[in-house]
C-alpha cells in the first residue's frame, strides 16, 4: 500500500494542457517525467521529433514568495507536494513561452538548447502576477495583477495598467487580446454576496480564510463584458443579451479571427435555457444566434468561430445527443453536422473541445462505443457533412486529439486498458509516463458488462474487475466478497477501455482491493456522461433515486452470477460517490455490509448553487427534492458499519457535511467510524494521507466483509 501510493507513482504523471503555437509547429505541455506531482514545461518540435525540457524549477527556493504554510513551524512539517507550473502561453511563432510560477512571470525560449535557454525571470514581487499572454506580434506580454490587467512591452520594458476595475468585491474574470493586437476583451464579476470561512487547525494558531461561495437559492452572480484599447483608455460595455447580466457564464468570450466580433455563451438563471451570443466589438450590440431549452437543465454549450469569422460551430443536445451544429454569425437556422445515438466529446476530464482548423472540423466522439473515444474529422460543407467523416485514430481505447492551426500535425493523448495516457504526435511517441515498476505490478483484468437497472430496466454499463482465478461464468466457484465503486462528480464517466479510468488513484485502490480477493464493480449510473441527454438528466429532482436503482441493479447482476457471497457486499466512493455510498447504506440498509464514504455531500442545501440547482432546482421551489436527495434525512435507517472520510480544509464539499451527519448519527445512537485529515482538501494529495486513507479503508472492508 505504501509503495503504491507514494510518489513517484508507478504509473507516472499524465502530460497536461498540450497547446500548439499558432504558427511554427511547436507543441507545449506540462509534465513530470519522473512520476512526481511537480509540473515542468516541455516543448516538442515535430519536424525534428525532438522533445525539450524548458524548466527545472522544483528545487528552487524563493524566500519572498514563500506560502503561509511554509512560515508556520507546525504546518511546514506537513506541506503538500508542490504543483509546479500552472498556466503558460506560447508566442504565435512558437519561439518563446511565458509562464507564472509562485506568482512571478518568466520567459523561456522553446528551442531548449542546453545551457543557453534557461528561463528569464521577468518579475520578482510580493504581489502575484498570473495568466501571462503574448500579444499577437509577440512583442508585449499581458498579465493580471491584484485584479487588474497589465501589459509590459518586452522590447522597451514599459509597463502599464490597462483596466481600472472598481466596486467592492468586483474582480477581473477572463480576458483576451484581439487577433490584431489593438484591443482586449475582459469580463468583470461582481462580488459574491456570500463568503464562507475555511478553518485550518494544523498551525500554531487556528486560522480561517474566507472565500466566495454560492448556496442553492442564491441569485446568479452578475457578469459584465468590456472592450478596451490595448494601451488603456475608456472601456466600451458590451450588451448583456436578453437575460441581463445575472446569468451563468462559462469560459472566456472569444474574438472572431477578423477582430470584429465577440462570441460568448450564457445560461439563464433558471438553468433551463442557454444562448450563444455575438457582440459587435465596436458598438457592443448583442444578438442571440442560437438557443437551447431543456425541461430539466441545459448543459453549457461549446462554441467556436470558423476561420473566416462568418460562422459559428457549436454543440447542442437538441436531438437527445450532444452533436455539432453550424450557424451564421448573424443567426438563422442551424445546420446539424453529426448525427446518431452517440455524442461528440467535449468532456474536459479526458477530452479537448472540437476544433475548426483549415478546411476541417476535428472532434472526438463515442461513436465506437461509450467506453471509447475515437478521433475524427469532417468537412463542414454539404447537406450531410458527416457522411464524409474520416476516422483519424487507430487504437482501441481513448484517443484525444489536439490539432495544429493548419491541420498538419496532430498531438494525441492515448490510453487503453493496459496503458495510462501518454502523448503522441503524428504517430510518434513523445512521452513515456509509466515507470519501470509499472510493468511488474499485477494489475487485474476486467470485463465490460451491462445489466438492467432495478428501477426501470434500462441497461447500465459497468466494468467488472476480476481477482486472479475468478471466472464470472463459473457458478461452481467458492463465493467471493465484492465491493461496489461509485465514481464521483455525477456527470462523469468511469467505464472506459482505459487504464486509470477517470481518476487514477481511485482506480489503483480498486485494483489493490481486487488483488486482496474482492470482485469490484464500477458503473456509469444515471447522470453519468457519454450516454445522451436522457441519461444525463435522469436524476432531475431526485439524486440518490434512479441512480441508486442503477446501483441496486448491479446487486441483482452479481447475485445472478451465483459465485458472489451476497452477505459480504461493500460499497465506497468519493464526492458524489461518497454521497451515493451514504444513500445506499441508509436507503438499502440490508444490502451492503459495509460502506466507506469519502468527501460526501450529505445535505444538498450545503453545496454550490449551480451544480445543485441544475439537478434539484431552487430549494424555495422544490423543498421535497432536497429532502429526498440528502442522506442526512435517512441516517436513522443505518444498520451496518459505516465509515466517513473527509479533509478538514475541503473547499468543494465542505467539512460541515460530514460534521453534521456525524452529529446526527451520534444522537441516533448509530455505530459508525470517521477519519479526518486536517491538511487535506477535496482531492487528497499527500502520500502519507493516501496511504493511510486507503489502508484504513482496506482494513475496514477486511474487518466487515471477511476478505477472501
Amino acid at each position: 500500500m505504501e509503495r503504491l501510493f507514494s510518489r513517484p507513482f508507478a504509473w507516472g504523471t499524465t502530460p497536461a494542457k498540450a497547446a500548439w503555437s499558432k504558427h511554427g509547429h511547436v507543441l507545449l505541455f506540462l509534465w513530470n517525467a519522473d512520476g512526481r506531482r511537480f509540473m515542468d514545461l516541455y516543448a516538442y518540435h515535430p519536424g525534428e521529433q525532438r522533445l525539450a525540457r524548458l524548466t527545472n524549477l522544483e528545487s528552487i527556493e524563493d524566500p519572498i514568495n514563500r506560502p503561509a504554510a511554509e512560515k508556520d513551524e507546525r504546518q511546514k512539517q506537513y506541506l503538500e507536494p508542490a504543483e509546479g507550473i500552472g498556466d503558460f502561453d506560447i508566442s504565435r511563432d512558437g519561439s518563446r513561452a511565458a509562464f507564472s510560477y509562485h506568482g512571478d512571470l518568466y520567459l523561456v525560449n522553446t528551442s531548449g538548447a542546453s545551457g543557453q535557454d534557461s528561463p528569464f525571470r521577468l518579475t520578482r514581487t510580493k504581489t502575484a502576477e498570473t495568466s501571462p499572454a503574448f500579444s499577437p506580434d509577440g512583442n508585449k506580454l499581458a498579465f493580471s495583477r491584484e485584479g487588474q490587467l497589465f501589459v509590459q512591452d518586452l522590447h522597451t520594458g514599459e509597463l502599464w495598467q490597462v483596466t481600472e476595475i472598481e466596486g467592492e468585491g468586483s474582480s477581473l474574470g477572463g480576458w483576451r487580446w484581439s487577433p490584431d493586437g489593438k484591443r482586449f476583451l475582459y469580463t468583470v464579476r461582481a462580488g459574491s454576496a456570500r463568503k464562507l470561512l475555511l478553518p485550518n487547525y494544523a498551525g500554531r494558531l487556528v486560522t480561517a480564510n474566507s472565500f466566495p461561495r454560492t448556496l442553492p437559492g442564491d441569485p446568479a452572480t452578475e457578469t459584465k463584458m468590456y472592450v478596451i484599447p490595448a494601451e488603456g483608455g475608456t472601456p466600451v460595455a458590451m450588451e448583456p443579451g436578453p437575460w441581463g447580466e445575472k446569468v451563468f457564464a462559462f469560459g472566456t468570450p472569444q474574438w472572431s479571427p477578423d477582430s470584429r466580433w465577440l462570441l460568448r455563451t450564457a445560461v439563464h438563471p433558471n438553468l433551463k435555457q442557454a444562448a450563444i451570443l455575438v457582440n459587435d466589438a465596436v458598438s457592443g450590440k448583442a444578438r442571440v444566434v442560437a438557443e437551447d431549452k431543456d425541461a430539466a437543465w441545459v448543459e453549457p454549450a461549446f462554441a467556436a468561430w470558423s476561420p473566416d469569422s462568418s460562422r459559428i460551430l457549436f454543440s447542442s443536445e437538441r436531438d437527445g445527443w450532444s452533436h455539432l451544429y453550424i450557424v451564421s454569425k448573424d443567426g438563422g437556422e442551424a445546420r446539424q453536422l453529426t448525427h446518431g445515438a452517440w455524442q461528440v466529446d467535449n468532456d474536459r476530464t479526458f477530452g479537448h473541445e472540437p476544433q475548426w482548423a483549415g478546411d476541417y472540423i476535428y472532434f472526438a466522439s463515442t461513436e465506437a462505443g461509450t467506453a471509447e473515444r475515437q478521433f475524427y474529422r469532417l468537412r463542414p460543407d454539404g447537406l450531410r457533412a458527416d457522411l464524409g467523416k474520416e476516422k483519424l485514430s487507430t487504437r482501441e481505447g481513448l484517443n484525444i486529439g489536439i490539432v495544429s492551426e493548419d491541420g498538419r500535425d496532430i498531438a494525441m493523448m492515448m490510453a487503453d486498458v493496459k496503458n495510462p495516457f501518454d502523448l503522441y504526435v503524428s504517430g510518434h511517441r513523445v512521452t513515456t509516463s509509466p515507470r519501470a515498476e509499472f510493468a511488474n505490478y499485477a494489475w487485474p483484468g476486467s470485463r465490460l458488462v451491462s445489466f438492467p437497472s432495478r428501477g426501470d430496466g434500462r441497461p447500465v454499463a459497468a466494468r467488472l474487475f476480476l481477482p486472479e482465478g475468478y471466472r464470472p461464468e463459473d457458478r461452481s466457484q467458492k463465493p467471493r466478497p465484492a465491493v461496489f465503486f461509485i465514481h464521483g462528480s455525477g456527470y462523469a464517466t468511469s467505464v472506459l477501455k482505459q487504464w486509470g479510468s477517470y481518476q487514477e488513484l481511485r482506480y489503483v485502490f480498486n485494483c489493490s482491493l481486487v488483488n486482496e480477493g474482492y470482485v469490484v464493480l464500477d458503473m456509469d449510473y444515471r447522470g453519468s456522461s457519454g450516454y445522451g441527454r436522457d441519461w444525463r438528466a435522469g436524476v432531475y429532482l431526485h439524486m440518490g433515486g434512479p441512480d441508486l436503482e442503477d446501483v441496486l441493479g448491479g446487486v441483482d447482476y452479481l447475485r445472478g452470477l451465483g459465485n458472489i457471497d451476497m452477505r459480504r457486499i461493500g460499497i465506497w466512493g468519493s464526492s458524489y460517490g461518497g454521497f451515493m455510498t451514504a444513500m445506499a447504506m441508509f436507503l438499502s440498509p440490508d444490502t451492503f455490509r459495509a460502506g466507506a464514504s469519502f468527501s460526501s455531500v450529505n445535505d444538498w442545501e450545503n453545496y454550490n448553487a449551480f451544480y445543485t440547482e441544475q439537478r434539484l432546482g431552487r430549494p424555495q421551489e422544490y423543498p421535497e427534492a432536497y429532502r429526498r436527495s440528502s442522506p442526512i434525512h435517512f441516517s436513522s435507517m443505518l444498520k451496518n458499519p459505516f465509515m466517513m472520510v473527509h479533509g478538514i480544509v475541503d473547499n468543494n464539499v465542505m467539512f460541515q457535511d460530514t460534521v453534521q451527519l456525524s452529529e446526527k448519527l451520534i444522537h441516533e445512537g448509530k455505530d459508525f467510524s470517521e477519519i479526518y485529515y486536517p491538511e487535506e482538501s477535496h482531492i487528497f494529495v499527500r502520500d502519507e494521507t493516501l496511504t493511510d486513507a486507503f489502508r484504513r479503508a482496506t482494513e475496514f472492508f477486511d474487518r466487515n466483509l471477511g476478505g477472501e
